[in-house]
């Protein structure tokens, strides 16, 4: 969560690309295409993901007075997952497995035939629970071309970065001194020494742990 309620902590992302044309559109056809989709018990996907409104999770009627406020592009991602707790499954799997056996009068089953079991299983469990659901709010600066994201999780972020892709044709690049440097206009060589300085201590050895600054020579070339 986190736009509208919950944390206050997010990542920023720059917008690598320029918005052509009449993109709000463009954009909406591409959102609806990639909307959350929720799960259904009896198929095997484990996992759906996609766009919802930031209003509101459970809201897959996307419209563009609900993505689009004055310049910013508002979304949530959700993803649904299905969580079995593993010993309610274990014990109906081997339930299931002896039945299973004893109709066949065998005494063990093939690879292949555990896996249909389990996922046998694994459909009848799925009727009585409820999908565990992560929501994490998104809001796009048109102008500044600037992405909020109210996550910190690594492996949320390349998630972001492939549906965020995938929608809009545009690459997320992770703020970053490199980007800042890029954004601001100085030449590639100097950006490319940023990620080469020193760190150089404000203090001396009894002021404690207090803030280093970097050395770097805005001549380099």
């Amino acid at each position: 969560m986190g736009a509208i309620k919950g944390s206050l902590s997010y990542t920023r992302f720059y917008v690598w690309g320029e918005l052509e044309g009449a993109f709000h559109d463009r954009f909406m056809r591409s959102i609806k295409n990639r909307v959350f989709e929720p799960l259904v018990a009896q198929e095997p996907e484990e996992e759906h993901s996609g766009w919802v409104s930031i209003a509101d999770p459970f809201d897959l009627e996307l419209t563009r007075d609900k993505v689009f406020l004055n310049n910013y592009l508002n979304l949530a991602f959700r993803i649904d997952r299905w969580r079995l707790p593993k010993p309610v499954f274990d014990a109906q799997f081997a339930e299931a497995e002896r039945q299973l056996l004893e109709r066949k009068n065998r005494e063990r089953l093939t690879r292949k035939e555990k896996e249909e079991l389990r996922l046998f299983v694994a459909k009848r469990l799925r009727k009585q629970v409820i999908p565990a659901m992560k929501i994490i709010d998104l809001s796009w600066d048109l102008e500044a071309g600037l992405v909020r994201f109210w996550s910190q999780s690594p492996k949320m972020h390349e998630r972001l970065m492939e549906i965020f892709e995938k929608t809009f044709k545009l690459k997320l690049v992770t703020e970053s001194p490199y980007a800042n440097a890029i954004r601001l206009g100085i030449t590639e060589s100097q950006a490319m020494s940023l990620l080469q300085l020193d760190l150089s201590r404000f203090h001396g050895p009894d002021d404690g742990e207090l803030p280093m600054a970097s050395s770097f020579d805005p001549e380099v070339e």
